[in-house]
């Protein structure tokens, strides 16, 4: 007579969320894994490894798994993988230096400023639109310049990778405007 494998099913394996990294690249844990029909004392094992549908930012993505069986047991089952679980890819925190340009006195606080990111992926970069402010208004030498705002942006969605926090500070001149000063007139005598 005829012994035939036993249906054995995989389950309980996850993946471990992570900050963006850029790649796909999964960290996958077995230590939990179950196995629905394993006969008692049977010794089945399972590996795996994972990846994510992309490198992008996201919560519950699809991690595909490629799971391997061993054990001294494993050819008396017919084996049905789990395939795959779920995962969170979190954006990655930036630090910024600013650069702020010094200006002719207008009336107002608004200043210009650039920022220079560390903890970007790779050879990856964005763009930046930047809020920033002098203390007051007032012409004066070596002015603290703080960030107020900060928009990351690129053309891909490469931006929603990452995440950055205000309130960089630097210093910038406010120089005198220059005046002219006409119309005075003398009158006859």
């Amino acid at each position: 007579a005829n012994i035939t494998p036993k249906a054995l099913t995989i389950g309980g394996i996850t993946a471990s969320n992570k900050t963006y990294n850029g790649n796909t690249t999964a960290t996958i844990d077995v230590s939990a894994a179950t196995f629905s029909g394993l006969v008692v004392g049977d010794d089945v094992t399972v590996s795996a490894t994972g990846t994510f549908d992309n490198k992008n930012v996201g919560t519950g993505k699809t991690v595909t798994l490629v799971e391997t069986n061993a054990g001294d047991d494993v050819g008396n089952y017919t084996i049905t993988d789990q395939g795959s679980t779920t995962a969170n890819i979190t954006a990655k925190t930036l630090t910024a230096t600013a650069s702020a340009s010094n200006k002719v006195y207008d009336g107002n606080t608004t200043a210009s400023v650039t920022l220079t990111f560390t903890g970007l992926v790779g050879d990856e970069t964005l763009g930046q639109t930047v809020g920033a402010t002098f203390a007051d208004k007032n012409v004066a030498n070596a002015k603290t310049v703080t960030v107020n705002s900060i928009t990351l942006s690129d053309d891909g969605g490469l931006a929603d990778n990452y995440t950055i926090s205000t309130g960089q500070t630097t210093t910038a001149n406010i120089t005198p405007k220059a005046l002219t000063i006409g119309g005075i007139t003398a009158s006859n005598k």
